[in-house]
């Protein structure tokens, strides 16, 4: 399997634009997901829910088990927050996740995408790395006193070669295979690059 392929276990899960009423999941995945002094409040996650330009994908399943938010602002789109519940974690859906905002984001006109990242957080690091990201400078004490965030770029989200092109076939396939099983909403796009 390669990196860019998800696990069947992670197919289990539909992708879909979150509403409101997904926020008592989303404030659940954000406890489960981080500390009580990195998580999000709810009021930071309504605004992501109801904020212009922002696109917030939820994976469902029996159960929420992920979210992602990024915001849109012309051509520059930032990624905000990937959140997978604990249980779920190394079945790639952080994967499916984020080639979906990167797929819908692109839909909305972005051609860079901007995220911090700890430094500490290597798995997500690898991730990033993987779909194409690279490191612009490091942030000092971002997350707190010693704790430095990595800024990372994606470039030129339109055009970008080889692991990011694999990477949106590979989502676009996952969403023909979803929309066989479940009617995905009308407004995530689909559109092949």
């Amino acid at each position: 399997m390669s990196t860019f392929e998800p696990s069947p276990a992670s197919l289990r899960y539909s992708l879909l634009p979150a509403r409101l009423d997904d926020l008592p999941a989303i404030l659940r995945l954000e406890a489960e997901g981080f500390g009580p002094d990195e998580r999000w409040s709810e009021r930071s996650w309504s605004g992501e829910l109801l904020g212009e330009g922002r696109t917030v994908l939820i994976a469902r399943g029996a159960q929420p088990a992920g979210v992602i938010t990024l915001s849109t602002v012309g051509e520059v789109a930032d990624l905000h927050r990937v959140v997978v519940a604990p249980a779920y974690r190394r079945q790639g859906l952080a994967l499916r996740l984020v080639r979906a905002g990167l797929l819908a984001v692109r839909h909305l006109g972005a051609r860079v995408v901007m995220l911090e990242v700890e430094y500490t957080n290597l798995g997500a690091i690898a991730l990033y790395q993987q779909l194409g990201f690279e490191q612009v400078r490091v942030r000092r004490d971002y997350y707190g006193t010693g704790r430095d965030a990595l800024i990372l770029r994606l470039y030129d989200l339109d055009t970008w070669p080889g692991r990011f092109g694999e990477a949106v076939r590979d989502t676009e396939a996952d969403l023909r295979a979803e929309r066989a099983d479940v009617q995905l909403e009308p407004d995530l796009p689909v559109e092949a690059p």
